[in-house]
């Protein structure tokens, strides 16, 4: 009979969960780097095929999710559990730009910058945490930007997203340290 992957892995292996991880982004990248450092990843993008060059590798493990959707997030969290029994580290990556003159930007845009660079942080974040805080250990990385600290004429709503993600990043970390 053959192994799982869990119990081929080592216990002490990180077990990394990786948001927009589509070829050639940052999240890409990282997830690279977490599985060149021994870890065991769990990558993810909207779509498996977006994510070429991490296909095929027994270390990686690919999952489709859409972080606008609360089904998605609870489900790609529970695959990874069954899978790995544990995420010792989730990387809120996953984001979406938008380039345009603020006052111009219609409402339904917003509502989609936020929904994925905001929203869909905070829908992986309270799908991880019951597991972590059951296991008293974990740990959460929300990608930010420095232009929630330095924003451009152009980037009013990603930088208005990412200053919202570093209020909730700061507010989660007293919160929750124990």
């Amino acid at each position: 009979m053959a192994a799982s992957r869990s119990e081929e892995r080592d216990q002490n292996q990180p077990v990394v969960l990786v948001t927009g991880c589509s070829e050639g982004g940052i999240g890409h990248a990282m997830a690279r780097a977490f599985a060149a450092a021994g870890c065991a990843v769990v990558a993810t993008a909207r779509s498996r095929g977006s994510m070429r060059g991490l296909d095929g590798d027994p270390r990686f493990l690919l999952l489709e999710l859409d972080v606008r959707s609360d089904e998605s997030a609870r489900a790609a969290v529970a695959d990874a559990l069954r899978e790995h029994g544990r995420i010792d580290v989730l990387v809120n990556n996953a984001g979406v730009h938008l380039v345009a003159p603020l006052a111009e930007v219609p409402m339904e845009s917003f509502h989609q910058v936020f929904d994925t660079n905001v929203y869909g942080a905070m829908r992986l974040i309270q799908s991880v945490i019951p597991h972590m805080m059951e296991r008293r250990k974990g740990t959460i990385v929300n990608v930010g930007s420095i232009t929630a600290l330095a924003p451009g004429p152009w980037a009013g709503v990603y930088s208005a997203s990412k200053a919202a993600l570093h209020a909730l990043s700061d507010s989660l970390s007293t919160s929750l340290q124990g």
